[in-house]
């Protein structure tokens, strides 16, 4: 039933939205016919300044270096004239020495002569206060060509008050309003005068937009806070527009909502009638159940597993069957789930075990080399032996690091370098040297891999800013270690030591020299895939490396949680 009514509904639909698109448009038409018919007074004096500006411009070319002949020409066609009150020409500089009233004038620095200059194309303005007459007019400019050269400006002005009385009339017994604009947006007429005419325009257009818009018809609440129906049409082509604002009840807009879905009211509420049935009897049938199974699932996700075992209420045979396979697939999972997380538990016992006893072993060789480096006699073989040793306690540390953290492939290079520190501490007293040192180390984690050349990195860098710190004195040295983020994927590692004034350029920190530890060091460099940086001056050694965070393998996803949430 819903299938059979719905193509009979969808096309009452059509048919009547379709007369009342017709009659939309052939309302929108008239209204823009009306619109036309009001400022037809406008037009015509706006068609006959355009046609006498013209007419002046073909005419005038001879007497353009003659001021006091061009104004003689100018005065013998305004007496000729009803219309215009004022004839003038404008040269190229925006001088007036030819009017017909005899009056020369500097039009350069205002902003309609910069605007006439600009386009060089006929203009329609108005000057609320004529030069000529002192009451408000309209002016026509027409550029004017002697000998195929830009000369000026024909400008001709009318007043505004010989618009014809009786089409006003006209167009206010029927409720509409009307302004007419430039394309610059400037009002050159209005119904309602020339004070208040910007209050009937809309709020939500430009008012050098209309003339780009012309044949638009449209509904927009107008500046003096009035709900309007808005019409522009074109007075003179890609010039000037006229704006109409009609009130809203005056006009048809859509046919009313009563009358378009009459029609429609009884297959509409049948076929909503028969979505409705159709639709409690899927709920019954299907969708509840589907409701219980998918909360049975989400739960499971979730990790409950105190009461996993699904019972749906008087299900369909299909749903009887789903719901035994849902409960024989959740024993088998967590049937799974326990043996993985038994072996599981062996495996990081076992891990962290490998991890203590490489961490025991690489202490201990450590140690070794601490003996053999005290009983040493000769500078060199202590400096040898310290290094290596702190290289080896370097690797001491991220197995001891990742025996505290097995459950989790990743290392926290904040635990992680400021052991490294703490571990140059039998260094300095080998070197019998006062220092002190800063830290200021960011928790980033790493990859195992990553973390373990950081950490050589770290270790070698360390020992060579050890080996060559100096200071202003024999007792205060300084030593600052920092590992921040450049941005969400790049981190640095910077390593800055003190210098004295009696050391070698070129050999005063980490990473300087050519000896073993600088190679070490660019080979580090090169495996985390970085960029170094050195710096030296009069009181310090600055050694910094660049490099991007590799992603960590084998983690957990920290959206699988929210995603599972969001399924369920």
């Amino acid at each position: 039933m819903s299938l059979a009514l719905f193509p009979l509904g969808a096309i009452a639909l059509w048919q009547t939205n379709q007369v009342v698109d017709t009659t939309v448009q052939l309302s929108n038409r008239i209204i823009l016919s009306e619109t036309e018919r009001a400022a037809a007074s406008e037009r015509r004096l706006l068609e006959r300044g355009r046609g006498a500006t013209e007419g002046l411009a073909a005419l005038i070319g001879p007497v353009v270096g003659n001021a006091a002949q061009c104004s003689q020409a100018m005065e013998r066609f305004i007496r000729t004239q009803d219309l215009f009150v004022f004839a003038g020409f404008i040269d190229a500089t925006g001088q007036m020495d030819c009017a017909s009233n005899g009056v020369s004038a500097d039009f350069s620095e205002t902003d309609s002569f910069a605007r006439a200059m600009e386009r060089r194309q006929p203009m329609f303005e108005v000057n609320l206060s004529g030069a000529a007459t002192g009451k408000s007019v309209v002016i026509v400019s027409q550029p004017v060509d002697v000998d195929g050269t830009f000369a000026g400006f024909i400008s001709l002005s009318a007043p505004h008050d010989l618009t014809d009385v009786s089409e006003l009339e006209t167009a206010r017994s029927l409720g509409m309003e009307y302004v007419t604009l430039n394309r610059a947006g400037r009002i050159l007429s209005s119904t309602n005068g020339m004070d208040t005419a910007g209050h009937l325009l809309p709020t939500n257009v430009r008012p050098e937009d209309f003339v780009d818009r012309q044949g638009d018809t449209f509904s927009a609440r107008a500046i003096d806070g009035r709900e309007r129906l808005f019409a522009v049409a074109s007075i003179i082509p890609d010039e000037v527009a006229v704006v109409g604002s009609w009130p809203t009840g005056r006009v048809a807009r859509g046919g009313g909502a009563v009358s378009v879905w009459l029609p429609l009211l009884f297959p509409i509420l049948m076929w909503f009638a028969g979505i409705a049935v159709a639709f409690l009897g899927l709920h019954r049938l299907v969708i509840r159940h589907i409701y219980h199974l998918r909360g049975a699932m989400r739960r499971f996700a979730l990790g409950e597993r105190d009461a996993p075992r699904l019972t749906l209420n008087n299900p369909p045979a299909e749903f009887e069957v789903l719901e035994t396979s849902f409960n024989r697939m959740v024993l088998a999972l967590m049937h799974a789930e326990a043996q993985a997380e038994k072996d599981l538990d062996e495996k990081t016992i076992l891990l962290r075990e490998i991890h203590h006893r490489v961490k025991n072993n690489l202490q201990l060789i450590a140690s070794i080399m601490n003996m053999h480096a005290r009983a040493a006699t000769a500078p060199e073989a202590r400096a040898v032996l310290a290094q290596l040793q702190l290289r080896v306690r370097g690797l001491a540390t991220v197995h001891q690091t990742l025996n505290a953290t097995s459950h989790d492939p990743s290392i926290d290079a904040q635990i992680m370098l400021e052991r490294l520190v703490k571990e140059m501490a039998p260094l300095t007293e080998t070197q019998k040297r006062e220092i002190h040192v800063t830290t200021n180390i960011l928790s980033v984690q790493l990859g195992q891999d990553q973390a373990v050349t950081l950490a050589m990195l770290a270790a070698e860098t360390l020992t060579n800013a050890v080996k060559y710190i100096g200071g202003p004195s024999d007792t205060t040295r300084r030593l600052d270690v920092t590992f921040t983020r450049v941005d969400d994927t790049t981190l640095r590692f910077c390593v800055v030591n003190s210098i004295g004034a009696h050391q070698s350029p070129g050999v005063t920190g980490a990473g300087s020299g050519g000896g073993v530890g600088s190679r070490l060091i660019r080979a580090f460099v090169a495996q985390l895939n970085g960029k170094d940086e050195r710096e030296e001056t009069d009181t310090h050694y600055r050694f910094a490396v660049t490099f991007p965070l590799a992603p960590v393998t084998g983690a957990t996803d920290p959206a699988l949680a929210r995603q599972i949430r969001g399924r369920g």
